[in-house]
């Protein structure tokens, strides 16, 4: 089998995302993309998604493929780790490359049905590998920068009490108190308006984002090494 094929991908990338980390932080202080960045990006999520069709191929030949030489049917040459951006576009991508599956073992199929949207409740899978597919025969897509306001208010001279992003909190006018100091927000940006009792911190958040699928690039990859490291000591602990 390709376990140890798929844990040294796995630490290669958890390696990797430090160094584009660094890269990240330094890309944000100046505000444009370390060109070495976009290819770091894209090497790590190919070996993520490596790891994950080394992961497909050995449920096949522990799992599909006896069924299939007894039962006289062909091989399936090309193998593909399975996703779907719903349950039924799941359930089609596990009959073309891993046919059978919820019946021959049903612990795997509940496995990989966990990590899909309709299961995880995130679509960090089926945006992670549409992003790879996009551009599989291109450089990756340039990542652009994203801005997010959010602010602070309390007390002029005290701690603030609300933290939230720009638009986040939505009331009437005076609705919303502090100390009995109304809370005026400004109806352009969705941030309160400091007065003589209120002091307002604006604060600008940035971060760059694939904008095929408007992702976020260092969360998704972050997330994407944890759970595929998950799944592969679960699936391996059975086949």
């Amino acid at each position: 089998m390709r376990k140890a094929d798929v844990k040294s991908l796995i630490r290669h990338a958890e390696t990797n995302l430090e160094e584009i980390r660094i890269k990240y932080r330094k890309s944000l202080d100046i505000e444009v993309i370390d060109p070495s960045l976009r290819i770091d990006v894209k090497n790590m999520m190919e070996n993520l998604r490596s790891a994950l069709d080394y992961i497909a191929h050995d449920i096949y030949e522990k799992i599909i493929h006896p069924q299939r030489i007894a039962s006289g049917r062909s091989e399936i040459r090309k193998i593909h780790f399975p996703y779907g951006k719903d349950e039924n576009s799941f359930k089609m991508s596990v009959m073309r490359n891993l046919p059978g599956l919820p019946t021959l073992s049903p612990p795997i199929f509940a496995l990989l049905e966990h990590v899909q949207p309709h299961k995880f409740g995130n679509r960090w899978l089926y945006d992670f590998c549409t992003i790879l597919n996009q551009n599989k025969h291109n450089r990756l897509s340039a990542h652009r920068r994203k801005f997010r306001l959010s602010y602070t208010i309390g007390p002029r001279g005290g701690s603030p009490v609300i933290s939230a992003l720009a638009g986040a909190i939505t009331a009437p006018p005076g609705a919303i108190r502090i100390g009995g100091e109304p809370i005026f927000f400004d109806p352009n940006t969705g941030i309160p308006i400091s007065s003589t009792g209120l002091d307002v911190q604006i604060y600008r958040w940035v971060n760059f984002i694939f904008e095929d699928t408007q992702t976020e690039v260092l969360p998704i990859l972050e997330l994407a090494i944890k759970e595929i490291d998950q799944l592969a000591s679960k699936i391996y602990s059975i086949i």
